[in-house]
């Protein structure tokens, strides 16, 4: 990825209007993150239990912000002497109209990026994509590119039983016109998905979460038409100062065109390990391992074989104010 300038993840602002009500209303409008993820919840949309992020939750780091606004409207059970509380939400945006393009081209991944404004995303030069004979696109795209001027839209609820079993949907549309291209030849595409998250605290010191994500994305008359799947199971075990975290990924990308030259399809599987010593309040060191093992399609163009097999050790020293 490449910076042209000062840019920024998320910038928003949010609003709680004091109400009489035990249903309290929610505003929020700038650029950030729908609030989907079973495991990025940390300030800065960071996971407490890991330095990589799942395979679900790279892509939406990668590729997946919305520029609009996000009304909701939420109960807390204690208020109102229950067990549940719950929330209920929408957004409209513009933007995220390239939204798709790495599933395709480049594979679902596993790391801890998140894409900037006016960032650009490079893939591998897959042959028909960057060709004249073929899609004459750019090898990169700009993942929070207006393209269509056509306004994409999120849904969600939440629901949590005391404070030990959480769950969340969402249904994701950008609505974007997959006929369409601008003048750098980045189509936009039209993807939709549905996200579900679990969550239970198992006791004060093991939590279990997991989400899985289903969708589909086209790009021109049925040039492109993938359909993407998602999941992973997690766990966290936290004794004294210590986190141990483990987390199981499987991701799988479907190609449902007639396209042979730009061959789509993916798969794979990951697993995950952590460890996290909290030095103080402000602090930590951690360790992690990480096998990601499959196959993708498109990358015959550029060695030998569709497979690809990865160990990844990482040690961090991160501070959090």
């Amino acid at each position: 990825m490449v910076s042209n300038s000062l840019a920024s993840s998320q910038l928003y602002l949010k609003y709680r209007p004091l109400v009489a009500s035990t249903v309290k209303p929610e505003i929020k409008i700038g650029a950030f993150y729908p609030s989907l993820s079973a495991e990025n919840t940390a300030l800065g949309w960071l996971s407490p239990h890991f330095l990589s992020n799942s395979a679900i939750n790279s892509w939406i780091g990668e590729e997946l912000r919305v520029g609009g606004i996000e009304a909701s409207i939420r109960q807390n059970g204690r208020q109102v002497n229950s067990p549940w509380s719950w929330k209920l939400l929408g957004s409209v945006f513009k933007g995220n109209d390239t939204t798709g393009t790495l599933i395709a081209w480049r594979g679902f991944a596993l790391h801890d990026r998140q894409s900037l404004y006016n960032e650009r995303v490079n893939f591998l030069p897959i042959p028909w994509v960057v060709s004249e004979e073929g899609f004459n696109a750019p090898a990169w795209t700009e993942p929070f590119r207006e393209i269509d001027k056509r306004v994409g839209y999120y849904i969600g609820a939440h629901a949590a039983y005391k404070r030990q079993y959480e769950v969340k949907y969402y249904f994701y549309d950008n609505r974007a016109d997959p006929n369409v291209l601008d003048s750098d030849r980045l189509y936009a595409w039209r993807t939709r998905f549905h996200s579900f998250t679990a969550k239970h605290q198992v006791s004060t010191n093991i939590t279990v979460f997991a989400q899985a994500m289903a969708g589909n994305t086209i790009m021109g008359d049925n040039i492109i038409n993938n359909d993407f799947y998602s999941a992973f199971l997690a766990t966290a075990y936290t004794v004294r100062s210590f986190t141990h975290s483990a987390r199981v990924d499987w991701y799988h990308v479907i190609d449902k065109d007639d396209q042979p030259n730009d061959p789509n399809a993916s798969q794979g599987q990951a697993i995950t390990l952590n460890t996290t010593y909290q030095i103080n309040d402000y602090a930590s060191v951690s360790g992690e391992w990480q096998w990601n093992n499959g196959r993708q399609a498109n990358l015959a163009f550029f060695q030998p074989t569709e497979t690809f097999s990865e160990n990844t050790i990482q040690l961090a020293f991160t501070l959090r104010y």
